[in-house]
C-alpha cells in the first residue's frame, strides 16, 4: 500500500467515528509528536527558541511549532467562576506574573523602523507575509461592506488591516490598548481615529452614532473578559456585524482558556500577553448566551478562518 493510500483510509476511518470521538482522535494526532515541555524547563526551552530566532523568523517560528504544555485538570463548567479562576492561575503560572493587566498588552519596537516595516513584513519571511495577507483579505471579504462604512477595529497592532479598510475610503475608528501602536498608526493611517483605551473599557463607553461593524484581528483572545465584552458589543454595533479575522477558534481539549502550543508559550512567558483559545463549541454557546450568532465565514483563509457574528435577539443576557 502507498503512503497516501494508507492516509486516506486512516482519514475515512476517523470521519466515520462519532463527533466526540472523531474530535479526540483530530487533537490527539495533531499533538502526539510534539514535545510536552513542563513548567520548570520553560526557560530553557525558550532561551534556545531565542537562539534560533536570531537565524531567522522561520527557524524560530518551527522550533516553537513541536512545542506543547499539558493544562492541569479543569472544572467542569466553562461559565463558571471556578473555571475562570482555573484559567487565570494557569495564566500566572505560566507567565511568571503576579496577575494579568491590560497593561501587559504591549510590544516594543522601534517608531520610525515600523513606520517603513511593520511587523510581519520586517521578518523577511514569505511565510509568515503570505500568511498574514490571506488573513487580512478573508477579513475584507468576510465584512462584505461597501465604503464608506464605520467600522471600529479592536485591538489594531501594527495598523496593517486598518490600512487596508482606509484605503478602501471606509471611516476607521482604532481601539488600542498600547501607547505605541496608537502613535504607529496614527503615523501610517492618519486618517484613522484613533483611541488609546482597552477593549473593555470602549465597549461599556458611549460613544454616540453605532458602527456598521467591529472587527477583531487577532486581539479578540487578549479580552481577559469575553463574556462581558460580547455583551456591550451589542450597544457598539447595533444591528451590524461582528468579524473575528485569524482568532484561535480551533478543537481544543478544554473549552476555553490559555493556549499552550509553543508560540502562544513564547509570547505569555516573554511578554505577559492574554494568549486565550476557545473551542468552536465553547464559542458558539457564548455567543449564543450573549445574543449573537456565530458562523465561519465561507472563502476565507484556511490557515486562520474569519467568523461573523450577527444579533440573535434584541435583548442580550447571560444565561
Amino acid at each position: 500500500m502507498t503512503p497516501s493510500f494508507t492516509r486516506s483510509v486512516a482519514r475515512a476511518t476517523i470521519d466515520a467515528l462519532p463527533a466526540p470521538a472523531r474530535r479526540w482522535v483530530r487533537m490527539r494526532r495533531r499533538d502526539v509528536t510534539k514535545r510536552v515541555v513542563e513548567l520548570a524547563e520553560l526557560d530553557a526551552v525558550l532561551a534556545a527558541a531565542a537562539r534560533r530566532f536570531e537565524v531567522s523568523e522561520d527557524d524560530g517560528r518551527a522550533y516553537l511549532l513541536e512545542l506543547r504544555m499539558v493544562p492541569p485538570p479543569w472544572p467542569a463548567d466553562p461559565f463558571s467562576d471556578a473555571y475562570r479562576a482555573w484559567v487565570f492561575d494557569l495564566y500566572r503560572a505560566v507567565s511568571g506574573r503576579d496577575d494579568y493587566a491590560v497593561e501587559h498588552e504591549s510590544s516594543p519596537f522601534d517608531l520610525e523602523a515600523a513606520v517603513l516595516r511593520p511587523h510581519p513584513f520586517a521578518t523577511g519571511s514569505p511565510a509568515v507575509v503570505g500568511d498574514d495577507l490571506s488573513a487580512r483579505g478573508a477579513v475584507v471579504r468576510a465584512l462584505a461592506l461597501t465604503a464608506p462604512a464605520r467600522i471600529v477595529e479592536f485591538g489594531a497592532g501594527w495598523g496593517n488591516l486598518t490600512s487596508d479598510l482606509a484605503a478602501m475610503g471606509h471611516d476607521v475608528t482604532v481601539v488600542e490598548v498600547d501607547a505605541g501602536f496608537c502613535r504607529l498608526i496614527e503615523r501610517r493611517v492618519p486618517c484613522a481615529r484613533v483611541v488609546e483605551a482597552d477593549m473593555l473599557s470602549f465597549a461599556r463607553g458611549s460613544h454616540g452614532d453605532q458602527f456598521d461593524a467591529a472587527v477583531f484581528y487577532e486581539s479578540f483572545h487578549h479580552c481577559a473578559d469575553h463574556l462581558d465584552l460580547l455583551e456591550h458589543l451589542h450597544a457598539v454595533v447595533g444591528t451590524g456585524v461582528v468579524v473575528l479575522g485569524a482568532e484561535p477558534v480551533d478543537l481544543l481539549a478544554y473549552p476555553w482558556g490559555l493556549r499552550l502550543d509553543g508560540l502562544s508559550l513564547w509570547s505569555t512567558r516573554r511578554y505577559g500577553w492574554l494568549e486565550l483559545g476557545f473551542d468552536e463549541r465553547y464559542l458558539a454557546s457564548a455567543m449564543s448566551r450573549t445574543g449573537w450568532r456565530i458562523q465561519k465565514a465561507e472563502g476565507g483563509c484556511a490557515v486562520a478562518p474569519t467568523h461573523v457574528a450577527r444579533r440573535a435577539r434584541s435583548s442580550n443576557p447571560r444565561s
